[in-house]
């Protein structure tokens, strides 16, 4: 187990039984529920708006060759910069070699699915 993670488990196990912090997570997860039941107001039919999202979502699926070099002009445009990958290790590489220009020590990074398909926590710790 890496330094990181141990100190983790350490830090976990002191949240785990702080009758304050759990006050707080239970006051912020009511305000996560309130704000659910308030979004799911604001549809009339929830169904037909989830079955009109599965159209979108397929639609966009079908046309990506379109959309994703136009949404690489417009990030451009706006600063950015898209670097593609054609696999997982590509990809891999790509952000070893980000991190390695930038002379980073750590990263930060959100659950996402692309993180998992990549493995990119696995690639990281070694």
């Amino acid at each position: 187990m890496t330094k990181i993670a141990e100190e983790f488990l350490v830090k976990a196990d002191e949240k785990a039984f702080d009758l304050g912090h759990r006050k707080t997570i239970n006051h912020n997860i009511g305000k996560y529920n309130t704000a659910v039941a308030r979004g799911l107001s604001k549809f009339d039919n929830l169904e037909n708006s989830k079955k009109k999202a599965h159209v979108v979502k397929w639609r966009v699926m079908e046309n990506l060759d379109k959309f994703l070099p136009e949404f690489e002009a417009n990030f451009q445009k706006r600063g950015g910069k898209v670097i593609w990958a054609n696999d997982a290790e590509e990809a891999q590489k790509e952000i070893l070699n980000i991190i390695s220009k930038s002379g980073g020590k750590t990263v930060i990074k959100s659950k996402s699915m692309t993180t998992e398909e990549i493995h990119i926590n696995d690639f990281l710790e070694k």
